[in-house]
């Protein structure tokens, strides 16, 4: 008998037959899987690596900046507090280049002129004055001084709210100032019968910003020589004040020359009729066909005590 005997036969005919149909499906599958897996992997590794040096080349390109931006919608004419801002990096570019801040001290306590979105770069033509120690800042952030410049200063003028728009007025609103006052005419100039002293009314300063208001106080920008106009009407006693609102985009001059108005001016405009005396001088007076009749006092009437009850 050969090395082995019938044992190491049977193996050797397994062998030769080779591995059975299941075995070699179940093989297929798991190298298809490991295909598909080392496949992925690779996928995913090359879109890292892609994805890294397209970052790592654009932050190499495009320089950042850290600027202010607002962390949530802050309402136009409201102090702007620390909570309304943060700071955020961004690309450097054309839109981030000028007026903007790198830290959050530089703009708190600064009023907003406009509606500052929620993420919008808070810039310095956002805000109604500039910043400075001074409680009221007459300049714009971009206005300077210079020996053209007009002398502005800053002017208190009392305005009653029934005459300064319902006093709902505020800070960076710009109104058209009218002036009323007494017109004093000679004695002798109004025996003329033309003239006669009288209340006047006209615009007399147009397109005027307000600072900042307090009650029925207002601190207006103007030029000097309106300044002591001002204070000279007011400390006069006999001039008042009046506001009309101007559009926030209307920043047009009205031609004044045609203006003005008084009691008659109005009265002739629009045709309001004239008061006559009545009756004149020699007239009748006509009392209608059915005239009401004076109706006759009545008497009081006083009701006697009652007799008192025979004993």
């Amino acid at each position: 008998m050969p090395f082995g005997g019938k044992k190491s036969q049977a193996i050797t005919q397994e062998f030769e037959a080779g591995p059975s149909m299941a075995e070699t499906r179940t093989r297929s599958r798991k190298l298809v899987i490991a295909g598909l897996v080392l496949a992925l992997c690779a996928g995913i590794g090359s879109y890292v690596l892609i994805s890294r040096a397209q970052q790592s080349a654009g932050s190499a390109a495009v320089p950042r900046v850290a600027v202010v931006v607002a962390s949530r919608t802050i309402t136009s004419r409201t102090p702007i507090t620390p909570d309304d801002l943060k700071v955020r990096e961004v690309p450097m570019d054309t839109t981030n280049a000028q007026g903007t801040f790198t830290a959050i001290d530089q703009v708190v306590g600064r009023v907003a002129g406009v509606t500052i979105l929620q993420g919008q770069l808070v810039t310095s033509n956002l805000f109604t004055f500039s910043a400075g120690t001074a409680a009221v800042a007459i300049l714009e952030p971009n206005e300077s001084v210079t020996p053209d410049s007009p002398d502005w200063r800053a002017v208190s003028i009392s305005v009653p709210d029934d005459r300064a728009v319902g006093g709902v007025l505020v800070a960076g609103e710009h109104v058209d100032i009218f002036v009323t006052t007494t017109v004093n005419v000679n004695e002798k100039v109004s025996s003329g019968g033309q003239f006669y002293g009288d209340r006047s009314t006209k615009v007399a300063y147009q397109n005027i910003p307000i600072l900042t208001k307090e009650g029925s106080f207002y601190v207006v920008k103007v030029t000097e020589q309106v300044a002591e106009e001002i204070a000279h009407l007011q400390a006069s006693g006999n001039s008042s004040f009046s506001f009309a609102l101007r559009p926030d985009v209307d920043n047009r001059a009205v031609d004044a020359s045609k203006l003005g108005a008084t009691t008659n001016i109005i009265i002739q405009r629009y045709g309001l009729p004239v008061p006559q005396i009545y009756p004149q001088p020699g007239q009748a007076v006509n009392l209608g066909p059915d005239p009401l009749a004076t109706p006759a006092p009545v008497q009081a009437v006083v009701s006697s005590p009652a007799p008192s009850p025979a004993p």
